[in-house]
């Protein structure tokens, strides 16, 4: 284990993300390897579909799973930026080399497209400096997609 990871695991702010930063960014890129952040992508992906929300909810939902705060930056037609930030966020780009965050962005573009009906992408720009990871979403509404009825309702207290 690393200093890094030693201290991550005793810092009272970091230590209870110890446990999802252990298992994402040292045992995940062993498995993976070159196709970990491919595989993370369709894996984010994959969880949203069993947790269909309302796009108002998905800031809340990425809180509640421990992801990090999901800020809307901008909105075009096509694309979106947000930004996720928080404590998992910056101990993961203050600690770990690389820290992979295609899980996150796959797990945004699933639930954008359920609740939009139509084909959303994504992909994620770690930016140690600031502390955050810009998501930058791309829409598709000239193809239509499935929607969702959200299964998580009032997320937001």
């Amino acid at each position: 284990m690393s200093s890094d990871y030693s201290a991550m695991r005793t810092n009272t702010i970091t230590s209870p993300l110890f446990g999802q930063t252990f298992l994402r960014d040292l045992l995940l890129p062993d498995l993976l390897g070159e196709q970990q952040s491919n595989i993370l992508y369709w894996a984010g992906r994959e969880l949203a579909i069993k947790l269909p929300t309302a796009e108002a909810d998905v800031p809340a939902l990425f809180e509640q799973a421990g992801l990090g705060t999901l800020s809307l930056l901008s909105s075009k037609k096509a694309e979106r930026h947000y930004q996720l930030t928080g404590d998992v966020v910056q101990a993961r780009l203050d600690h770990i080399d690389q820290p992979d965050f295609q899980l996150e962005a796959g797990f945004l573009a699933q639930l954008l497209q359920q609740d939009l009906g139509i084909v959303v992408e994504a992909n994620s720009q770690p930016d140690a400096k600031r502390h955050s990871v810009e998501l930058i979403v791309g829409l598709d509404p000239k193809e239509a997609q499935p929607m969702a009825s959200p299964l998580i309702d009032d997320l937001v207290d």
